[in-house]
């Protein structure tokens, strides 16, 4: 008798599967209202809705309550959502990586923080805006040391989940002007001396608040601080190579969404005798779409791989990635746009929005030909 062994299946797979009809129940009517409206309170009913499938706590360590997935499959699932919603992505996308840093966190830390994400007794898991110094706006904050910590004055640069954020994880240039002095951290919402400054008027990603957030003599324990003072360089340049992969992913998914509308749209489109699927133009230019969803989806996967081979350039740099991604998603949807040709500018149609939301995701983390010369004046600085 032969006898049928059953492999478990992998978890991501059935999250994956339980994923799909989240979105399809709690995203895909609501997505074209919510992003006329701009409406963050659906955002936080969304949010809620994701503990059900434990979607905020995927990179907690299973010995504080989390799912212990790895950064690889939360971008799998970034891409997932976004090809419904790249700014409820986009929200995710932000809290993930600013999970990365409580992993460097010492263990009391981390009981405590992650506690915020994954104990029941919590009325809902926390939400986390990770903010990172820019060298563009000319915001930067004043730290002052005292015996119980520090205590931290002025204004962030833009930070993404502002709203509707519960922690606030703070990469702050702390000492000379060389950027090599970071201090972090964490910040609960209601810290007295704390708020939030005016929403930026995005053209994409409406249903995710972008807002600086505004520091009046903030007095931080040294319990907030992740890491030695000074000395969190790694951990943010780790958490922002993260949101680079994460981004480009959040990229894809929302040209996977261009991609399957435009197929859809050629194969029901009669013109000029035939459905124009069949015109070798649209196939051109949906083999171009699909050549580039496979080179950016293969190239945000490999980037969380740690062997690089035998070739120079084999394990793309995560800031290019993002890069790459966020460009040749554009293209995507422009060609997408273009197949459906009047009807494709609609706001019923979903197009528009992907488009707007796309050109803002290129902008996150700063902008793609900026991030371009960061990767070789890094590279330049290390050769010294």
């Amino acid at each position: 008798m032969k006898i049928e062994q059953h492999m478990p299946a992998d978890p991501i797979h059935e999250v994956v599967a339980e994923c799909r009809k989240f979105l399809k129940n709690e995203i895909r009517d609501h997505v074209l209202e919510a992003d006329l409206k701009k409406d963050t309170n659906w955002v936080n009913h969304v949010w809620q809705k994701s503990r059900q499938l434990d979607l905020p706590i995927l990179l907690i360590p299973e010995a504080y309550n989390g799912a212990g997935f790895s950064q690889c499959s939360c971008a799998l699932l970034l891409d997932l959502i976004s090809s419904e919603c790249a700014g409820i992505a986009s929200v995710f996308a932000l809290h993930f990586a600013g999970c990365i840093p409580f992993l460097s966190a010492d263990e009391n830390q981390q009981r405590s923080f992650f506690s915020l994400l994954s104990d029941d007794n919590n009325r809902k898991s926390a939400l986390i805006s990770p903010v990172f110094p820019s060298e563009t706006d000319g915001h930067r904050l004043e730290v002052e040391e005292q015996n119980s910590g520090l205590v931290i004055s002025g204004t962030t640069s833009l930070a993404g989940n502002a709203l509707a954020a519960d922690l606030f994880c703070l990469f702050i240039e702390d000492g000379d002007t060389t950027g090599e002095d970071i201090t972090c951290v964490v910040l609960k919402k209601e810290t007295p001396g704390l708020s939030l400054g005016r929403a930026a008027d995005f053209p994409g990603l409406k249903t995710n608040a972008f807002a600086p957030i505004i520091l009046d003599r903030v007095i931080v324990d040294k319990q907030a601080i992740i890491g030695k003072r000074k000395q969190a360089k790694a951990i943010m340049e780790n958490a922002k190579n993260s949101l680079f992969r994460f981004v480009a992913a959040t990229a894809m998914g929302a040209a996977r969404n261009a991609y399957e509308k435009a197929a859809a749209y050629a194969r029901r489109r009669y013109q000029f005798g035939k459905m124009i699927i069949h015109h070798q133009q649209i196939q051109r230019m949906l083999g171009s779409m699909q050549m580039k969803l496979s080179m950016g989806t293969a190239g945000y996967l490999n980037s969380f791989g740690d062997k690089e081979m035998i070739l120079p350039f084999s394990k793309p740099k995560p800031a290019l990635v993002k890069v790459f991604c966020t460009a040749v998603a554009l293209e995507i949807v422009f060609d997408a746009i273009q197949i459906h040709g009047g009807y494709g500018y609609m706001h019923e149609y979903g197009l528009e929005k992907t488009m707007r939301d796309t050109k803002v995701l290129q902008l996150m983390l700063g902008r793609n030909p900026k991030c371009q010369i960061d990767v070789i004046a890094g590279e330049l600085q290390n050769d010294r």
